[in-house]
């Protein structure tokens, strides 16, 4: 009967352990998901405000800012504060 105890504990313990690893590859797979879907908004989000921009800079006729603004990335998010389209706190690259 020893045995059989010590066999079914083991078993037992497997089990537990295959199951936190699952649970740990989901919760893992879940994060990639989530980052993912979180670039994809973001990606989306900065299109709509680059192209509220160009609309307005054409609108005012302001066509050499849009130009300089396309090869100038400081240029654009300078445009892009003073638009309201964007906060100081968002346009903060990381150290």
């Amino acid at each position: 009967m020893q045995l059989n105890y010590e066999f079914d504990r083991q078993l037992e313990l497997e089990r537990a352990d295959a199951r936190e690893e699952g649970r740990e590859e989901g919760r893992k797979e879940g994060r990639e998901e989530g980052r993912e879907e979180g670039r994809e908004e973001g990606r989306e989000e900065g299109r709509e405000k680059i192209n509220r921009l160009n609309q307005l800079l054409v609108a005012e006729g302001r066509f050499e800012d849009l130009k300089k603004s396309l090869e100038d990335n400081e240029y654009q998010d300078k445009l892009l504060r003073e638009n309201g389209l964007v906060s100081d706190v968002v346009l903060k690259k990381p150290e």
